[in-house]
Order: structure tokens, then C-alpha cells, then sequence
């Protein structure tokens, strides 16, 4: 969820950054991924092993920028002078999120006090761990967590037949896990890229699982994203928000077919789940 940073030049996207901003009148939120797919690095000549480093940079770099008009950067990963950004910034601070899986991504962004997207392919147990480690470190750093605006990612699927629901996501699912596990290179046992511990690892876990079959991962899946009626949609979500206290969320609708049939869901969700969510407990 996000732009794919090492992959895109700091200045280039600053001045999307702010066009966004101004064009949306500060309701655009910058998310950003440092990228998965190593076919996106070969393509824009970036080392993949480096991308966690040329994220933190280039991410740093623009969130500053934001701040004064103006970038430049003598890093080890690019150089060029500085330099004034338009259009100018509408906001006063520009929301971001970035998505987090690992612990170090996690540390990092609790040590600067940045808010997180969670993952929609683990539980509500990895999603709790997450968060107190989170939490932890960023107190120890001096922020305030309770101002900070976590995210929850979901692909979501409401229809009052739980069956129907299950299968429509389950189409949608074999293709998008088989495209996934094919288009990185990392999960393959002779693959030594660096930098990727924690996708392997958790890879290695679904291999344990027997979650490398498609249909068993995309058993998985279902179980724990709001695809199924109303009633299980909210019980799904509310545990999530009661384990971790986050209370922003966003649900991935693409999975439900058709147009018609996605706005459907949409509005299902809207008047049969959202008004029923509840703050933590």
C-alpha cells in the first residue's frame, strides 16, 4: 500500500507529494513500501539488498522537504544540489503512513514516532505483538502514542451468504498469491538476498503450515479478514481493534468481482458493519 520508494527519484515525488496535497486539500496521506518484487529493482537499476537504507533515507528526506521547500541530498545513495519544490504545501503537517511487517521496520518507524499500516495477511496475535513493540519503543523515544494514527489493511467481502463471500474472495486470492509468490525471487531456498529475513521467515512458517498450497493460504486469508455476513465481518474487525487500539482501517474491495458487485459490498459494509464497530477496549 504505497509508493515503492527506492524505485522512485526524491524530488520526482516530493512534487507529487505536494500536487496531491494541494489537489485534495490536505486529505491525501503519503503511504509508502520499500518494495518486494526484484524485478522492480533490476528495472529501475536499484540494489534491492540496499532498499531498506535507500527507504529510510529517501523517505526522511522528503518528509523534511515538506517542511522547508527545498531539497538536496549528498547521501551514499544519490546526490544532487538543492534545489525549491512546487507546488507549494497545503498542509500543515502531510499525513503518511508506511506499511510495516518486519521488526526493524517497525523499530525504525517507532523511533521516529511515524504511524504504521498493518498487514492484511497476518493475525490479530502477530498484529498485538506488533503494536506493543511499537509502543514500547516509541515511548522510550518520547512520543506520544496515543496521537499516533496507525492503520489496519484489509480485503474485505460482505454478503449476507458467508459461503458466497468466501468463494468470490477465493478467485481473487488464487491469482493474486500465485502472481505474488512469482513475481520475487525471494522465497526461493537458493535465493540469498539480504535484507528480507523477515519474508522468508514467515514464508518458511507457511511452508510449515502447508500454507504454500493456494487454497489452504487463501483459507488462511479469509479466516482473518472481514469476508463472510455482516456479523462476522464486525466480530473479525473488533477483535483486531481491541487487541492493538487501532481505530483507522482500510478495506481493499477488489476482490468482490464486478463492479456492481464491488459497490455492493461497499455499501453493505458501510451501513451493515462500519456503524457497529466500537472503540478498543
Amino acid at each position: 500500500m504505497g509508493v515503492v520508494i527506492p524505485t522512485a527519484h526524491p524530488v520526482r515525488q516530493l512534487e507529487d507529494v505536494l500536487l496531491l496535497d494541494q489537489m485534495s486539500k490536505g486529505r491525501f496521506n503519503f503511504g509508502t513500501v520499500r518494495g518486494l518484487y526484484h524485478k522492480d529493482f533490476r528495472v529501475f537499476g536499484v540494489d534491492m539488498e540496499e532498499s531498506r537504507a535507500i527507504t529510510q533515507n529517501f523517505y526522511q528526506m522528503i518528509m523534511e522537504s515538506l517542511q522547508t521547500g527545498t531539497i538536496s541530498s549528498d547521501s551514499d545513495y544519490i546526490q544532487f544540489p538543492k534545489v525549491d519544490v512546487y507546488p507549494k504545501v497545503y498542509s500543515k503537517n502531510v499525513p503518511t503512513c508506511m506499511t510495516a511487517e518486519s521488526a526493524s521496520t517497525t523499530e525504525w518507524l517507532a523511533i521516529q514516532g511515524l504511524p504504521m499500516v498493518l498487514s492484511w495477511i497476518i493475525g490479530t496475535n502477530e498484529k498485538k505483538a506488533q503494536m506493543e513493540l511499537y509502543n514500547e519503543i516509541a515511548t522510550e523515544y518520547g512520543h506520544d502514542i496515543s496521537k499516533i494514527d496507525h492503520c489496519m489493511t484489509y480485503i474485505c467481502s460482505v454478503d449476507d451468504d458467508a459461503q458466497k463471500a468466501q468463494d468470490v474472495c477465493r478467485e481473487f486470492l488464487k491469482n493474486w498469491y500465485d502472481s505474488y509468490v512469482n513475481a520475487t525471487n525471494i522465497f526461493n531456498d537458493s535465493n540469498q538476498t539480504r535484507g528480507y529475513d523477515y519474508h522468508k521467515g514467515q514464508w518458511r512458517d507457511f511452508v510449515l503450515q502447508g500454507h504454500t498450497n493456494t487454497n489452504r493460504r487463501v483459507d488462511y486469508s479469509n479466516g482473518i479478514n472481514p469476508v463472510g455476513t455482516p456479523e462476522q465481518c464486525i466480530e473479525i474487525i473488533q477483535r483486531d481493534i481491541d487487541a492493538t487500539g487501532i481505530t483507522n482501517i482500510t478495506c481493499g474491495f477488489e476482490a468482490n468481482g464486478t463492479e456492481d458487485e464491488i459497490i455492493a459490498s461497499m455499501r453493505r459494509f458501510m451501513t451493515q458493519v462500519a456503524p457497529f464497530l466500537k472503540e478498543p477496549k
